[in-house]
């Protein structure tokens, strides 16, 4: 059926036809061919260069860009994401079993919640990791994506200097030639024109880029930091593993290798205080300094920054003397990941010591007083923390 055929007579527009809907008896869908390229006789006028000029700024090239960093945003989310869902559901099947051992039921049958964990477990442990590596390469590609962007402006920025100084010299020359009275000299200079320039240019700029390492190509650019220690720490945070130098993370041996955790050395736990320095309180909403990477609650870093010129001055944690200022400061996903995790564990105590109750066998009153003995301890725990800062 031709396109022709969609149309009825009675959903076309109604009103005057077109000349050329009225003359054409078939629509023309056979791609233009355009001449071959000519390369330009005469150099560009200013009108010429400052349209060349903005070629590189407009709105298009400014959605691209957005949407660059609009899919790195979610790639970082998701990775983040499907390897959580992946530890929770091994956490779950772990906290099942260890109740039935301690049950008396090792070797007892299974219930449905721990098959159906089992069964959940081994399918994240087959999709995870190919899922975790595929955003990893597309987190790689969308950043020499934006690297041929920033490439391109680049290029564009030379090729309309180059133009400029093209144009002045054809002007020189003509001069020149006017003040010699040489007929030859009147002979138009060459003119390589913008089209050749910029394919010099782009290709010497994509050289220069594809010879860097993957470590410089990668982990030195912040969106792939970023994404990495989300990745990180939604596979080690539990465990404080703290996240490898940035020079290892591309080694052939580490390929995929969040996954391996023997290694030769061992690594100290990554010890973080979660409460704000200003108020001693757990945050929610942590903001960390880019310049001495402190971390506050936002409110009262920003509560604190508001009084003082430019909203800048000096860090308020003890013995920093770095300057801090709002736009320093970014919200910390990987704090803020790690509050959500200490609750959590809260919140999972808190239930283990309902059901202590629930499966208690009468004796309420010790079950009690267990329950505030945990929680004491818990307190002098908090009040511990809270003195050591203030002694720092």
């Amino acid at each position: 059926m031709s396109s022709r055929r969609l149309f009825s007579n009675g959903s076309r527009p109604r009103g005057r036809p077109s000349v050329a809907s009225s003359s054409s008896a078939q629509p023309n869908n056979a791609p233009v061919e355009l001449p071959e390229y000519e390369p330009p006789s005469c150099p560009l006028d200013a009108k010429s260069r400052q349209a060349l000029a903005e070629l590189s700024n407009d709105q298009d090239t400014r959605k691209y860009s957005d949407h660059i960093a609009k899919s790195l945003e979610f790639l970082k989310k998701s990775v983040g994401a499907i390897n959580d869902r992946y530890a929770d559901r091994k956490d779950d099947l772990q906290k099942v079993q260890s109740k039935r051992r301690e049950k008396g039921d090792d070797a007892g049958e299974k219930t449905d919640q721990e098959r159906a964990l089992e069964e959940a477990v081994a399918a994240l442990r087959a999709e995870v990791p190919e899922l975790t590596t595929n955003s990893d390469m597309a987190v790689r590609e969308l950043i020499d994506w934006q690297g041929d962007l920033q490439d391109g402006k680049s290029a564009m920025e030379e090729v309309k200097r180059k133009v400029e100084h093209e144009s002045a010299n054809a002007v020189l020359a003509q001069a020149r030639a006017v003040d010699d009275e040489d007929e030859e000299a009147n002979e138009s200079p060459d003119i390589t024109g913008p089209l050749r320039f910029l394919a010099e240019e782009k290709e010497k700029l994509a050289n220069d880029y594809y010879a860097k390492t993957a470590y410089e190509r990668y982990g030195l650019h912040n969106d792939y930091i970023a994404f990495k220690k989300v990745w990180h720490d939604s596979i080690h945070g539990k465990e404080g593993k703290p996240l490898p130098n940035a020079a290892r993370w591309f080694n052939d041996d580490e390929e995929g290798g969040e996954e391996d955790a023997d290694e030769d050395v061992v690594i100290s736990e990554e010890v973080v205080d979660l409460r704000c320095p200003l108020s001693m309180q757990i945050m929610k909403e942590p903001y960390t300094s880019r310049n001495c990477k402190h971390t506050y609650e936002k409110a009262h870093i920003y509560g604190y920054l508001n009084p003082h010129p430019n909203k800048t001055t000096q860090c308020p944690q003890t013995g920093c003397n770095k300057m801090v200022s709002k736009s320093d400061l970014y919200l910390d996903e990987i704090i803020l990941r790690k509050i959500k995790r200490a609750q959590a564990r809260e919140n999972d105590r808190d239930s283990e010591e309902d059901d202590d109750v629930a499966d208690g066998d009468g004796d309420s009153m010790q079950v009690t007083q267990e329950r505030q003995i945990k929680s004491e301890r818990r307190e002098r725990g908090r009040r511990q923390i809270v003195d050591d800062a203030e002694d720092e």
